[in-house]
C-alpha cells in the first residue's frame, strides 16, 4: 500500500469529532464554498451564465443557502438539457468544441464554469469568448482539478480499501481530455484583459470530517466525494474581473 493510499484509508476510518450539528452540515458547507460565495456576492440584478452547467445544480444557490438571490438572472449552456434547466432564465445546448453559445449576442455580469475546461480542447477560444461576453466590471469563476488529482489513489485503489465509486484520480473520469495547467489558465485570463483577483486550492478542513460523517450516517456518496476532494486538495479555482470601463 502506498503512503498516499494508507493516509486516505486512515482518514476514512478515523473517529470523527463533530463540531457542526448534523442537520446543518450541508448548508454550512455550501454556504462557505467559493462557488456559492461567487454567486451570492454578485451585484443586485446581475446576469450569470453557467457554462458546462451539467444537470443545472448551480441554480439552487439562487435560493439556498441564505441569503436568497432571486434578483440574479441565470442562463445555462451544456451538451444536454439538465434536469433543472427549466428553472434557469434561459439555456442553450451545444458541444463547445464544435459551436459556441449565442444567446443573441447577450453579455453577462458573471460567467461561472465548474469542472468544464478539463473536458474540452478549444480552451483558448473559451477564455477569449468569455472575456468578450463580460460586461464592464463583470467577473468570471473557473474551477477545475488541481495537479494533486493526477497523483491521488485511483478508484480501483480505493475500492480495495473499502470505498470505491468515487472520481478519485483525474484519469478515473474517461471524459476528461487533459488537465490544464494553472499557469496556462492564469495566462489566458490575463491575455484576454481579465485581472485575476483570487486563486486557491479549495481547502475547508473542518468539512473533510463533517462530510465524511454525513456520508456514514446517510450513505450519500456525493458527500463522500466532496469530503475526498477536500482531503486531497483535488479542486482549484480562480476568479477574475473585466475592466470597469468608463
Amino acid at each position: 500500500m502506498t503512503p498516499e493510499l494508507e493516509s486516505i484509508k486512515n482518514w476514512f476510518e478515523q473517529d470523527v469529532r463533530s463540531v457542526i450539528p448534523p442537520h446543518e452540515v450541508l448548508e454550512r458547507y455550501h454556504a462557505q464554498h467559493p462557488r456559492a460565495i461567487f454567486l451570492k456576492t454578485l451585484p443586485a440584478g446581475a446576469s450569470l451564465l453557467d457554462v458546462g452547467a451539467g444537470d443545472g445544480g448551480y441554480e439552487v444557490f439562487r435560493r439556498w443557502p441564505a441569503p436568497a438571490r432571486p434578483d440574479i438572472k441565470l442562463f445555462a449552456y451544456s451538451l444536454d438539457k439538465g434536469a433543472n434547466f427549466d428553472k434557469y432564465d434561459g439555456y442553450e445546448l451545444g458541444n463547445w468544441d464544435r459551436q459556441r453559445p449565442e444567446f443573441g449576442g447577450m453579455k453577462f455580469d458573471a460567467i461561472y464554469s465548474s469542472h468544464f475546461i478539463e473536458h474540452i480542447t478549444q480552451r483558448d477560444a473559451f477564455f477569449s469568448w468569455c472575456a468578450s461576453r463580460l460586461n464592464p466590471g463583470g467577473r468570471i469563476y473557473v474551477e477545475w482539478p488541481s495537479d494533486a488529482s493526477l497523483h491521488c489513489p485511483t478508484m480501483k485503489d480505493l475500492a480495495g480499501v473499502g470505498f470505491g465509486r468515487l472520481t478519485a484520480n483525474f484519469h478515473d473520469d474517461l471524459s476528461h481530455a487533459d488537465l490544464p495547467a494553472t499557469d496556462y489558465v492564469l495566462q489566458q485570463l490575463r491575455l484576454n484583459g481579465l485581472a485575476v483577483d483570487t486563486r486557491a486550492i479549495v481547502r475547508m478542513p473542518v468539512f473533510e470530517s463533517e462530510l465524511l460523517r454525513h456520508y456514514r450516517e446517510t450513505g450519500d456518496l456525493v458527500s463522500l466525494q466532496f469530503a475526498y476532494w477536500l482531503r486531497t486538495g483535488w479542486c482549484q479555482y480562480v476568479t477574475a474581473g473585466a475592466p470597469a470601463g468608463a
